[in-house]
């Protein structure tokens, strides 16, 4: 399949509150959806053993599911940086701070993205991560050079499956306007 475009990505902040009985409830905030996104990839890391016996396999655990999460930004703004990161962000003087008490934001993350079939058909794929949480962001400033390069921005995380045991979602579209909706609704937008 040849991937030709990533339109949208987009995120949904969530409340996670642990029960007496420890179980878990999530309280889906409003999502964002951004255009400048570069790269979206989940690299699955999931945590599986094998038994041997006989010189044999015998058992395999797959174990809980699991993702290094990478995405590139051509810009993302110090507002979202600070929802992403927890940190605290002063709109009247678009400020980030970050103290050593912050804690990352539970999120929702997903990204639609188009490809063609074999047949050459265009079609829009949702990938989305049921919870997930990003690292602080790096920052790298250069000065200007003879020619140009562009710098871009990391976010670096990891997902895992939610409350309900729900870990990535993964669906396509032959209509960009379902796509979209489908991400919208994902990431919890109601317009």
């Amino acid at each position: 399949m040849a991937w030709i475009g990533l339109p949208f990505y987009g995120y949904c902040p969530m409340t996670v509150t642990t029960n007496d009985d420890g179980t878990e409830q999530e309280s889906l905030g409003t999502g964002k959806i951004t255009k400048a996104v570069i790269s979206y990839a989940g690299e699955n890391d999931s945590d599986s053993s094998e038994l041997w016996a006989g010189d044999r396999r015998e058992q395999r655990d797959n174990g809980a599911p699991s993702a290094k999460l990478t995405i590139d930004r051509s810009f993302l703004s110090l507002e979202d940086e600070a929802e992403l990161g927890g940190h605290h962000y002063d709109a009247s003087t678009k400020t980030l701070e970050r103290k050593e008490s912050d804690t990352p934001a539970i999120v929702r993350v997903a990204a639609l993205g188009k490809l063609k079939d074999p047949q050459r058909k265009v079609l829009y794929r949702l990938v989305g991560y049921y919870r997930a949480s990003f690292d602080p962001v790096d920052d790298s400033l250069n000065t200007a050079a003879k020619s140009v390069s562009y710098g871009t921005t990391k976010l670096s995380g990891a997902a895992e499956c939610n409350c309900d045991g729900n870990f990535e979602k993964k669906q396509e579209f032959d209509d960009f306007s379902n796509a979209l909706a489908a991400l919208k609704a994902f990431l919890n937008i109601k317009e």
